[in-house]
């Protein structure tokens, strides 16, 4: 997935990758199918908040398209 960090890298990572960065706050804007998703801004769902465990247990919808 096409991402860019709060120090404004672009980087493509894993959508797990992403998981990982969005729980630590590194992530300001990454790319969906819509278009660009903007942290703090747009609504982004968590691990944490999806099902209370800490993991998604639904079907890998995200794609890394180019």
């Amino acid at each position: 997935m096409d991402v860019i960090l709060k120090d404004g890298t672009y980087h493509h990572f894993t959508p797990r990758v992403l998981d990982v960065l969005l729980d630590s706050h590194r992530v300001h804007k990454f790319k969906r199918s819509g278009g660009w998703a903007t942290v703090g801004v747009d609504p982004v769902r968590t691990r944490k908040v999806l099902n209370g465990n800490g993991g998604y247990q639904g079907p890998e919808r995200r794609t890394t398209q180019h």
